[in-house]
């Protein structure tokens, strides 16, 4: 990743509203979480593909392109934070067919945290791993 500022690695995430840009174009953006009467909340995170070829961000090999974990980003996940992601088959759907050159795509999070303020990392790790990081997104429900 090419980051002015923070990172985005697990020790120094990104905030709501902040884009990881990498080398060869592509750009991660999650926005800022939106909170709804029956206590979720909502985010997204957008792929933007400049890139000259079309990318596939979600098939079966690369069903872990969106994760999201409870607590801070580097904390171990068993810290007695719990998060629930409420949509993640409808995220690997909006996944699954190729981005165009140029084009982005939006991704819907809906995620029920068991207290307000409860930390929450999004983690995006894009395909090819072996010249893209997985940027780390730091969110605070409530």
């Amino acid at each position: 990743m090419e980051q002015p500022g923070l990172s985005g690695s697990a020790s120094q995430p990104l905030g709501p509203g902040t884009t990881a840009r990498y080398e060869d174009g592509l750009w991660v953006t999650v926005s800022h979480p939106e909170r709804h009467d029956d206590g979720t909340y909502s985010a997204t995170v957008t792929f933007k593909n400049d890139t000259d070829e079309e990318l596939r961000l979600g098939d079966e090999a690369f069903s872990d392109t969106l994760d999201v974990e409870p607590g801070e980003s580097g904390q171990d996940y068993a810290s007695g934070e719990d998060v629930n992601w409420l949509n993640p088959d409808e995220a690997a759907a909006v996944l699954l067919p190729p981005l165009p050159e140029g084009a982005e795509r939006t991704v819907p999070v809906r995620l029920k945290p068991d207290r307000k303020g409860a930390p929450v990392t999004l983690e995006v790790t894009p395909p090819h791993p072996g010249y893209r990081e997985t940027a780390y997104f730091q969110l605070t429900l409530g």
